[in-house]
């Protein structure tokens, strides 16, 4: 009996948003140190990159204003600032950090990376734990929600990344098999959600995580957004 093997070729991709699509993170990370270095601090290497990783949970939490304003507490304390210069990097950050998080740019390259997917007939989608809010003020803001056949936000499931359910739910909607369909991520959870979902998985290492997302082993990585087309046909 001669037994064959099946190749699929991938039919969607599931983007994570911010910090693949959305350039926010590094900003987000820049906009504080710059603060509190001013206040006579000195950042670490390790020091800002946990920074840069703690303010990534604005973006992903349902905190309340109060919620923030305490965790932008601790975090202050962590980088060795007194309690009053805490009040003032407070009161400098809070706003400027919502601000970035949901005005920035979206990364080089990313209209033309998904009107490439389009023209090839790959169905996409953007699974992110971002409150659906936010997520289709971002979409609108740079008129690329068209391109997307499902869009999958916090409010959306009961357990986010790297639970597998948004990926299910998105992948639902698309009408697509997890083996045929690849997800795409800058952080270790984006991989881990795709592996539990059963979907190929794409490491993006533009941002601050690239030692966590390459212990995670996705199936690719690529260094730029720009080449998330290329890879594909890799998978």
């Amino acid at each position: 009996m001669i037994s064959l093997q099946v190749y699929y070729v991938i039919s969607g991709v599931l983007f994570d948003l911010d910090g693949t699509l959305l350039d926010c993170i590094m900003p987000m990370q820049e906009a504080f140190v710059k603060v509190v270095e001013s206040m006579g601090v000195t950042i670490t290497e390790e020091e800002r990159r946990n920074v840069g990783e703690n303010l990534s949970k604005i973006l992903i939490t349902r905190s309340s204003p109060l919620a923030n304003i305490s965790f932008l507490w601790r975090l202050g304390k962590y980088v060795g600032l007194p309690p009053h210069k805490r009040v003032h990097m407070i009161v400098l950050t809070y706003y400027r950090l919502k601000y970035i998080a949901n005005n920035s740019n979206l990364f080089n390259g990313v209209p033309e990376v998904l009107e490439a997917l389009r023209n090839r007939g790959v169905k996409m989608a953007i699974v992110t734990t971002r409150s659906r809010k936010e997520l289709l003020h971002i979409l609108k803001m740079f008129s690329i929600e068209s391109y997307f056949g499902a869009t999958v936000s916090r409010d959306d499931v009961k357990n986010g990344k790297p639970s597998p359910d948004p990926l299910l739910f998105a992948l639902k909607q698309l009408g697509l098999r997890p083996d045929e369909t690849a997800m795409v991520g800058d952080m270790p959870t984006d991989i881990e959600a795709g592996k539990h979902a059963g979907t190929k998985t794409v490491g993006l290492l533009n941002g601050i995580f690239k030692k966590e997302l390459m212990a995670s082993n996705p199936d690719a990585s690529i260094n730029s957004i720009v080449e998330v087309p290329a890879v594909l046909s890799f998978l």
